[in-house]
């Protein structure tokens, strides 16, 4: 006996209900328990699921303020670490907040005036050469500026973390 003809033959059988009375059909009753069912593996996944769900919507709330976090206490360690270097700078009265730290080709680079939006020059500062090779960097650095072989681009993170080119012109 197939599945269809056993349904079909369910709509045959009728009862009748034990609290009214009612005659009703075997096919039309809604049979309950007050237990739920057993967890299948199905219904395991599910909720391992929705909670991963629920913990991802939970970092998306989460997220700005984490990443806003993580910057300001990478700023707190940057300037840290440059006010114990704030000798050298104060003397030539640069601001720490004007400063960018590179390490090659040079040490620090130095936008006079960034901090109040109006940069007037662009410096570039290092340690005295400890080899020959440092030094010919230096040099080499030197006589293109003097030479005004410089080339001036403003490039920008993007939303998606991607360098996104501003505007180049030459200088």
């Amino acid at each position: 006996m197939n599945l269809i003809t056993v349904f079909g033959e369910i709509k045959r059988i009728y009862g009748f209900c034990p609290c009214c009375g009612e005659l009703f059909r075997l096919s039309d009753a809604m049979i309950f328990s007050d237990r739920p069912p057993p967890q299948t593996e199905f219904d395991r996944v599910a909720a391992a699921s929705q909670c991963l769900e629920r913990r991802n919507d939970r970092f998306d709330e989460q997220e700005e303020a984490i990443r806003e976090r993580a910057r300001q206490q990478g700023q707190r360690a940057a300037l840290r670490l440059l006010r114990r270097l704030a000798p050298l700078f104060t003397d030539h009265r640069i601001k720490l907040r004007d400063m960018k730290v590179l390490f090659h080709p040079v040490d620090y680079v130095v936008f006079t005036g960034m901090s109040q939006s109006r940069c007037g020059a662009v410096l570039f500062m290092d340690h005295p050469p400890e080899s020959s090779r440092r030094e010919r960097l230096q040099r080499s650095l030197r006589s293109a500026i003097r030479a005004g072989n410089i080339d001036w681009q403003t490039l920008r993170i993007g939303p998606e973390f991607r360098v996104v080119r501003d505007e180049a012109r030459e200088s």
